[in-house]
């Protein structure tokens, strides 16, 4: 199957977004009214609360990528990551596309921990994509590709500005966690840039534990400091 990657991610996202519709059921909130808006009470199981991680729920730093809050933020981040998907998965690979989303969404999770309400639950793939744009941007700069004139480029730019004005039209997202994101998926474009088509092995994953191990300092800065 082509761009594999992206349709799991697309996949797992839709089949974790009914579920929480069925789940409703349970608080009152009919399968039907719950596609359309899902339920909080389900949400806030999985949903990225502050409060919770420090409680030692780290896990919510991923399962919160997975969740969203109604039927337009499902749809329109899962088109975004179409769009995304279908050229980031063949520029990088399989395995580094996987990577630079799951740690851009960490990356944007630990920004909200840092900048977000600390009872406020959160929600999206949103963070994760916004990687998936800083990827290619921090790729496209360090290959001396980045510009305005750049077709890719300036589709990418105008993107990331629709998903800024997204992050203030819907309820349980976070423009700091789109932000964290963003710099995480940079940092990791930046770091395999030179690697990308290389066949050494440990060159290819060091962008990966590179990303990673700042992720997991920034974690435990914020466990030691702000908790």
């Amino acid at each position: 199957m082509r761009l594999p990657v992206t349709f799991g991610l697309i996949s797992a996202c839709v089949l974790v977004y009914a579920a929480v519709a069925a789940l409703g059921d349970r608080y009152g909130v009919p399968w039907n009214v719950g596609l359309v808006i899902q339920p909080g009470q389900v949400l806030n199981e999985g949903a990225l609360i502050p409060a919770l991680v420090a409680e030692g729920e780290a896990s919510r730093l991923v399962s919160s990528v997975f969740l969203h809050s109604g039927a337009v933020h499902l749809g329109f981040n899962m088109l975004s990551l179409y769009f995304l998907g279908s050229f980031v998965e063949e520029a990088f690979g399989r395995s580094r596309f996987l990577a630079l989303y799951l740690l851009s969404g960490v990356s944007g999770g630990l920004a909200y921990l840092y900048f977000g309400g600390f009872n406020a639950p959160a929600v999206g793939a949103s963070g994760a994509i916004f990687g998936l744009l800083g990827g290619v941007l921090g790729y496209a700069l360090r290959r001396g590709t980045f510009s305005w004139q750049n077709p890719l480029i300036r589709q990418l730019l105008i993107l990331l500005a629709l998903n800024l004005y997204l992050g203030f039209s819907i309820p349980n997202i976070s423009n700091t966690a789109h932000l964290g994101g963003l710099a995480g998926g940079f940092a990791f474009g930046w770091l395999v840039a030179p690697t990308v088509y290389s066949r050494k092995r440990l060159r290819a994953i060091s962008p990966i534990a590179v990303v990673l191990g700042a992720d997991v300092l920034i974690l435990v800065a914020w466990f030691l400091f702000f908790v």
